[in-house]
């Protein structure tokens, strides 16, 4: 799954962009209670595929969750992907959780 995210985002360069494309990664804490996801961002989902640089953008928001297997299941990309869209949102953005072909 990935997020196709609608905002404001400021390059380096001072370049923004309205629209990029972010595919997640989860990191579960070793005690289990917690998980931590890192949304990496590229221009397009062609970027991302021709394995072009990410992005470096500047979004201060907090990617860290509690975390209970019972209750959040047990797909923790799924969950870290749906909690990065709920933080984006909360700062903004506009987020789309998109299904990928594997």
């Amino acid at each position: 799954m990935a997020l196709n995210v609608t905002g404001n985002f400021e390059l380096e360069t001072g370049q923004v962009l309205t629209q990029v494309y972010a595919r997640t990664n989860a990191a579960l804490s070793i005690d289990g209670a917690r998980v931590v996801a890192y949304p990496e961002f590229w221009i397009s989902e062609p970027a991302f595929t021709n394995r072009k640089d990410s992005l470096r953008l500047n979004i201060m928001g907090d990617f860290t969750y509690a975390y209970n297997r019972e209750t959040d299941g047990t797909d923790i990309l799924t969950f870290a992907n749906t909690k990065a869209a709920e933080t984006l949102e909360g700062l903004g953005y506009t987020v789309e959780i998109v299904e990928i072909e594997a």
